[in-house]
């Protein structure tokens, strides 16, 4: 039963979560950056306990992979080919990084694919990925104190 309740309550954490990020996105009148998010949303909710789920992984992964992208835009012309290097680069400074969040490497495709401007590092990807590490941590604290067993 407690299994149970665990998943519920995670996956509530993540329905919350991306309602949160649809009413950033609409008060900002942005519709692109919400893409790099939802994947990672699902992950650090429902799998709050891995590697690529903890708050380093999740803002250094998205801050590499936008890094990546840019790197790719400076190597070639936005495209295709640039977004397939950039997500080629994005693993690659993950790993070396050690902030391996594999749902990052959409900011690369992103990035190299749209010819997205560096402003983007900063807004949405920095804001969101510490907004979401905060309360990714903030809801498994909740978990810990509500679902730990007695």
């Amino acid at each position: 039963m407690r299994q149970y309740l665990l998943w519920l309550y995670r996956g509530i954490g993540a329905a919350v979560a991306i309602v949160i990020m649809e009413v950033l996105a609409r008060i900002g009148h942005h519709e692109l950056p919400r893409l790099p998010f939802v994947t990672s949303i699902v992950l650090a909710m429902a799998l709050p306990e891995s590697e690529a789920a903890q708050p380093y992984a999740v803002i250094g992964g998205h801050l590499l992979s936008c890094v990546a992208g840019l790197a790719a835009l400076w190597l070639m012309a936005p495209g295709e080919a640039a977004s397939a290097v950039a997500v080629g680069l994005a693993a690659l400074f993950m790993l070396a990084g050690r902030a391996m969040h594999p749902p990052a490497g959409i900011d690369a495709f992103l990035v190299a694919g749209l010819g997205l401007s560096p402003g983007w590092i900063v807004n949405p990807v920095l804001i969101g990925a510490i907004l979401l590490a905060v309360f990714s941590r903030l809801w498994a604290a909740g978990e810990r104190r509500w679902l730990a067993p007695r």
